[in-house]
C-alpha cells in the first residue's frame, strides 16, 4: 500500500483539473439539455416541496436534495433540478481518487477518478437526477472510510463511515449491501475484523442505525410503503420465471454501463483472481468483497425474475479500483486502461452528440423520447383545460398514467404562480388501492368529478375510466410531435358524474379481458 506524500503533487493536480473542468462543463450543459424533466425526476421534485422522512417509492434524500439545490439557485427550473447529479459524481471521484492513491498509489488513483467521471453510466446519469447519482458517492466515501479504519483504527474512520452508511441508506436502499459486502471482508481478512473491533464497528452501525430510524418510522406511519415499493420492483410475482434472456440482459447490460473493454477487463480480473485465490493482495480481497456480493444476488434476481442494469451499481467503485490496480501494475496494462478510457470517453462524447443533434436516432431509446416536450404536451392540455366561453369549467382533469401526472404537475408549476385558471390534475385509481405515489397523493375524488377533462396516455384503460362516469364522451385525439418523426398520442375525453365502480373481482377480471 503506497500512502499519502504529497498533498498537491502532480498526479493530485491533474485530479483536481480534469474534476473542475469536466464538473463544470457537464453543470453547463444542464442549462443546454433538449430533454424535459423525466416523470421520476418531476415525481422528486413534486416530493421536495415539502420535507418528509420518507416518501412512497424512495427514501428522502434525493427531495432534499433537490430542495436545495432549487432554493440555492433560487428556481426549479430543470437545470437546478438535476444541479445535484454532476457534483455528487465529483463527489464520487474524489473519494475513489483518495482511496485509489491510498490502495495504489498517486497516479493510479487519477485514473480511478478519470476513469469514473468517463464511465458511459456517469456520463448520462450526470445529466439526471436520480437515486443512483446520489448512492454512489456515499457508498465511495464508506468505502473509502473502512479502507482507512482497517489501515488506521482511527476512531473518525469509524465516524465517517457510519455517516456515509446512514445517509446512503437515505438515499437508497441498496446502500444495505455494505453490510454484507462487510461481513464478506471481514471474514476474508483478519485485519478488517481487527479494525471493527474493540467497539469501532459497534459505534459506525449505531451512528447508522441513528440516521435511518426516521425513515424506519416513517415507514411503520406509512405501511411499510417504501420498502413495499423496494421489494415489489423484482417482479417475484412474476409467472415466467427463471429467465436466461434476463440473466444474460443483465449481465452483458453492465458494459454499456462502465464500457465493453473495462467489463471484459473485470471478466478477466475476476478469472485470475479465481485461479489464484490463495496469492491475492489485501487490496485485491477487499475490493472484490465489495464487487461480487451485490452482482451475484442481483443476477439471481434477473435469473428468477428480471433486474435493470444499474441495480447492481453499488459494485460499481470497487469494480473500476480492482481493474485500474490491476491494469497499472505492467506496462500494457496501463496502455489498456488507457484504451478503455478513450473508448468510454468516445462513447459519452457520442451520447451528447446524438441527443443534442440527432432526436431521429435519439428518440429509438424510449428513455429519451419518453422525456421530450412535455412543457409542449403541458401547454395543449392546458389550452383545453381552461374555461371556454359559453361552457361550464372543468372540475379537474383526471389523467390515467402517472407519468402524465408528475410532468403537468411539474410544467404547469409556473402558470399555476402567474393565477392560471387550472383544474387540479387528479390520478385515476385504477385497483382498489394505491400502487404509485399520484395514486397515493392525489386520486380522482367523487366530490371533484362534476366536470372532469380525461387525459389519456394509455388508451387501453379508456374503456375501463369510462365506466366510471354517467356521462363519457371522447372528443378529440391530441398528438404532440417529439422530433424525428416520433409523436406522443393523447386521447381526450370528457366525463360528468365520476362515480367509480367497485373494483372487486369482476371489476379485475374486466381489467384482465382488457388487458388482453
Amino acid at each position: 500500500m503506497t500512502e499519502t506524500r504529497a498533498a498537491f503533487d502532480r498526479a493530485t493536480l491533474a485530479f483536481l483539473f480534469v474534476l473542475f473542468a469536466v464538473t463544470a462543463a457537464r453543470i453547463v450543459a444542464l442549462f443546454y439539455i433538449p430533454l424535459g424533466l423525466y416523470f421520476d425526476e418531476a415525481q422528486y421534485w413534486a416530493w421536495s416541496r415539502s420535507f418528509e422522512w420518507g416518501y412512497f417509492t424512495k427514501p428522502p434524500l434525493i427531495a432534499w436534495v433537490i430542495g436545495a439545490t432549487t432554493f440555492l439557485a433560487g428556481t426549479d427550473a430543470e437545470w437546478a433540478v438535476r444541479l445535484g447529479a454532476p457534483i455528487a459524481h465529483a463527489v464520487a471521484a474524489s473519494a475513489l481518487f483518495i482511496l485509489g492513491r491510498s490502495m495504489y498509489g498517486a497516479w493510479p488513483g487519477f485514473w480511478t477518478a478519470f476513469g469514473w467521471l468517463m464511465l458511459p453510466g456517469v456520463w448520462f446519469s450526470s445529466s439526471l437526477i436520480s437515486t443512483d447519482a446520489l448512492l454512489l458517492p456515499l457508498w465511495s466515501i464508506a468505502l473509502l472510510a473502512m479502507w482507512r479504519l482497517m489501515n488506521t483504527h482511527a476512531w473518525v474512520w469509524a465516524v465517517v463511515l457510519g455517516v456515509a452508511i446512514g445517509l446512503g441508506v437515505q438515499a437508497k436502499y441498496a446502500m444495505f449491501y455494505f453490510f454484507l459486502c462487510s461481513a464478506v471482508a471481514a471474514w476474508w481478512l483478519p485485519p478488517m475484523r481487527q479494525a471493527l473491533g474493540q467497539g469501532r464497528g459497534i459505534v459506525a452501525t449505531l451512528i447508522a442505525a441513528a440516521m435511518i430510524t426516521p425513515n424506519f418510522i416513517w415507514n411503520v406511519q406509512n405501511g411499510w410503503a417504501t420498502a413495499r415499493h423496494t421489494a415489489a420492483n423484482a417482479h417475484f410475482d412474476n409467472t415466467e420465471m427463471f429467465n436466461l434472456d434476463e440473466l444474460f440482459e443483465f449481465v452483458f447490460g453492465q458494459a454499456g454501463v462502465v464500457g465493453p473493454v473495462i467489463f471484459f477487463v473485470l471478466i478477466w480480473a475476476l478469472w485470475r483472481a479465481w485461479s489464484r485465490s490463495s496469492g491475492l493482495s489485501t487490496e485485491e480481497k477487499f475490493l472484490i468483497a465489495y464487487v461480487i456480493p451485490p452482482f451475484v444476488i442481483i443476477s439471481a434476481i434477473a435469473f428468477i425474475s428480471r433486474a435493470n442494469a444499474n441495480w447492481a451499481a453499488v459494485a460499481y467503485p470497487g469494480l473500476l479500483l480492482l481493474v485500474t490496480g490491476m491494469l497499472f501494475a505492467s506496462a500494457n496494462g496501463r496502455r489498456t486502461l488507457v484504451a478503455a478510457t478513450l473508448v468510454n470517453i468516445a462513447i459519452g462524447v457520442s451520447f451528447v452528440a446524438v441527443i443534442a443533434f440527432n432526436p431521429a436516432l435519439a428518440n429509438q431509446a424510449k428513455g429519451v423520447r419518453t422525456a421530450r416536450n412535455w412543457e409542449e404536451t403541458a401547454n395543449e392540455i392546458a389550452r383545453r383545460a381552461v374555461v371556454q366561453p359559453g361552457e361550464l369549467p372543468f372540475s379537474a382533469v383526471m389523467v390515467d398514467d402517472r407519468a402524465t401526472y408528475f410532468e403537468l404537475n411539474y410544467y404547469w408549476r409556473q402558470a399555476r404562480r402567474e393565477g392560471a385558471p387550472l383544474p387540479p390534475v387528479r390520478m385515476w385509481l385504477l385497483h382498489g388501492t394505491a400502487n404509485n405515489s399520484a395514486e397515493s397523493n392525489d386520486p380522482m375524488r367523487t366530490e371533484e368529478g362534476g366536470r372532469v377533462l380525461v387525459v389519456h396516455l394509455s388508451p387501453e384503460y379508456l374503456p375501463l375510466v369510462a365506466t366510471d362516469f354517467t356521462s363519457f364522451r371522447t372528443v378529440e385525439h391530441l398528438t404532440v410531435p417529439l422530433g424525428g418523426g416520433v409523436n406522443r398520442e393523447l386521447e381526450i375525453s370528457i366525463g360528468e358524474g365520476f362515480a367509480p365502480l367497485p373494483r372487486d373481482e369482476a371489476f379485475e377480471a374486466r381489467f384482465r379481458q382488457q388487458m388482453g
